[in-house]
C-alpha cells in the first residue's frame, strides 16, 4: 500500500539533497550506530534509511544485504508521516498497510518494525533510524529511548557532514578567488613592472635631454653673447670717439646698441629659463616671507621711484627651491610694478594718474575648493593661495591663456620693456613646485595672479 506524502513533500526533498548524501560511499560512524542500535534493541536488522521521490535509500545496513528499496514497498515512508513520534507496528502480517507487503511475503520477511524519524534542524523528516525483526515483538521504554539518542547522533552527523560541505565549498571558492586574485595582481604587477622601467627609461631619456638642452643653453648663450659684447664695445667706442663725424649716423648706431642689449637681456632670460629643472636635492622647507623681502630689497629703487605701496600679508612656508621661488616673486613683484605705471597713451589726457598699489595676500583652502580652472601638478588635502594684485594697466581676460607661454608679450617694446619669458618662468616654477598658476583681469581695473601651492 502507497503511503500518502508528508506535508511540504517538495521542500522535504529539497532539504534531503542540500546534504548530498544520498549514494554516498559507507561511512564507519553511520555503520557502528546501526550495529549500536542492532545490540540494542536485539533485532537483526538495523537500517538508517532515507526517503527520496522514488526509493528509501540505505546509509548504513545491519543485517540486510540490499541498497535500497521501492518507496512505496517502505516502511519508513510511513514514519516520516508523523515525525514527532516513533513508529511502531509489532506484527506485520496484521496489519492491513504490510500485511501483502513483498518484504513482509518473501524475503527478508519483516515482521516487526520500530523506526524513529531522522528530524532535522528546520523540522524536515528526512528518513528514519530503524530495527526489524521477523518475528512479532514489542520495545521496552529503555531500548526507545536509547533508540531515539542514536537517532539524535545520526541528525547530528548529517549537520555536521552539511557543514563540512558548505565550508569546502566555500574553501573552494575561496581558493577560486584567491587564485583569479593572485593572477589579477601578478598581471598587474607586470604591466607596473613595465610600465616603471618604461616610465625610467622616458625620465632617463628625459633627464639626458634636459642635460642636453641645459648645456646647449649655456653654450649658445656664451657664443651669442660674446659677439654681442663686442657689437656693444665697437659701438661704444663709435659713440665716443667718433660721434661728431657721424652725423645722422648716431642715430641708427643707437638703434643699434639698444638692439644689442635686448639681445642680451633675451639670450639672458631664455638661459635663466633652460635652467629651471624639477625639484632634487635643493627641496627644503622655505620661508616665503624672507623669499619675498630679498625681492623686495632688490627692488627698492623702482619702488621709491614709482611711490608704489606695497602690503604683504605673513606668508607661509613651503618645500621648494628658495633660488626658483625667488625667480617667482622676482618676475610676478616686477611685472607689477612694471605694468602699475600710468602711461599718458593709456588715459585720457584729463584722467588723474593713480598710486600704484601691489598686494600680496594669501589663505589657506580645501583641494575641493579648488576654482575647477585650477589643475595642479600635485595632489594635496590643502593648498595655499597666494594672490599678487596690481591695479595697473590689466588686461582682456581672454589673453590670459597665453600669457605664460614663452615669448608672448600683449604690450610693444616701446610701452613697455620686456622678453615675455618673465610669465613662462614663473608657471615652469610653480608646476616644478607641484602648484598651478592663473591670472585674472580687466583693462585698466589691474590684474591679480594667483598661485596654488601645496600646502
Amino acid at each position: 500500500m502507497l503511503p500518502p506524502e508528508p506535508p511540504q513533500e517538495t521542500r522535504r526533498l529539497q532539504a534531503l539533497r542540500e546534504y548530498e548524501i544520498l549514494d554516498s560511499l559507507p561511512e564507519a560512524d553511520y555503520d557502528q550506530i546501526t550495529s549500536l542500535a542492532a545490540q540494542l534493541c536485539q533485532t537483526p536488522i538495523a537500517l538508517i534509511s532515507l526517503v527520496d521521490e522514488k526509493r528509501q535509500w540505505f546509509k548504513a545496513t545491519q543485517g540486510l544485504a540490499v541498497q535500497e528499496t521501492p518507496r512505496q514497498l517502505s516502511f519508513c515512508a510511513h514514519a516520516i508521516r508523523q515525525p514527532n513520534q516513533p513508529f511502531l507496528v509489532p506484527d506485520t502480517r496484521q496489519d492491513e498497510r504490510f500485511a501483502t507487503n513483498p518484504l513482509v511475503t518473501g524475503d527478508p520477511h519483516i515482521v516487526f518494525y520500530a523506526g524513529i524519524p531522522l528530524v532535522d534542524a528546520d523540522g524536515f523528516a528526512l528518513g528514519s533510524l530503524c530495527v526489524m525483526d521477523v518475528e512479532p515483538r514489542q520495545l521496552s521504554e529503555d531500548q526507545l529511548t536509547a533508540l531515539r539518542s542514536l537517532t539524535n547522533q545520526v541528525v547530528k552527523l548529517l549537520a555536521l557532514r552539511k557543514a563540512n560541505r558548505a565550508l569546502l565549498r566555500s574553501e573552494q571558492r575561496y581558493q577560486t578567488l584567491t587564485a583569479a586574485l593572485e593572477e589579477q595582481v601578478e598581471t598587474r604587477t607586470q604591466a607596473l613592472t613595465a610600465a616603471n622601467q618604461a616610465l625610467h627609461t622616458a625620465n632617463e631619456l628625459l633627464t639626458r635631454a634636459n642635460d642636453n638642452l641645459q648645456q646647449f643653453a649655456s653654450v649658445a648663450s656664451h657664443d651669442l653673447q660674446e659677439p654681442l659684447r663686442k657689437i656693444q664695445s665697437f659701438g661704444n667706442l663709435l659713440q665716443d670717439q667718433y660721434a661728431d663725424q657721424l652725423g645722422e649716423g648716431r642715430t641708427y648706431l643707437e638703434r643699434m646698441q639698444s638692439a644689442a642689449t635686448r639681445m642680451s637681456v633675451l639670450i639672458r632670460d631664455l638661459l635663466s629659463y633652460s635652467r629651471i629643472a624639477a625639484l632634487q636635492e635643493r627641496r627644503q622647507l622655505i620661508p616665503l616671507a624672507a623669499v619675498v623681502q630679498t625681492v623686495l630689497t632688490d627692488l627698492e629703487l623702482v619702488i621709491a621711484e614709482t611711490g608704489t605701496l606695497i602690503e604683504v600679508d605673513p606668508l607661509p612656508e613651503v618645500v621648494g627651491d628658495a633660488i626658483q621661488l625667488g625667480q617667482l616673486f622676482q618676475n610676478l613683484l616686477g611685472n607689477a610694478l612694471k605694468f602699475s605705471r600710468v602711461m599718458p597713451s593709456a588715459r585720457s589726457p584729463s584722467a588723474q594718474p593713480k598710486a600704484p598699489f601691489i598686494q600680496v595676500r594669501v589663505q589657506t583652502i580645501l583641494a575641493r575648493d579648488l576654482p575647477a580652472s585650477v589643475k595642479t601638478a600635485l595632489s594635496a588635502p590643502l593648498y595655499y593661495r597666494i594672490d599678487v594684485i596690481d591695479n595697473g594697466i590689466g588686461f582682456e581676460q581672454k589673453q590670459a591663456s597665453r600669457i605664460f607661454q614663452v615669448f608672448q608679450r600683449l604690450h610693444g617694446q616701446r610701452e613697455f620693456a620686456g622678453t615675455g619669458i618673465g610669465l613662462a618662468i614663473c608657471e615652469k616654477v610653480v608646476l616644478n613646485h607641484g602648484g598651478a598658476i592663473r591670472a585674472t583681469s580687466q583693462p585698466g581695473q589691474g590684474a591679480t595672479f594667483s598661485i596654488f601651492l601645496p600646502n
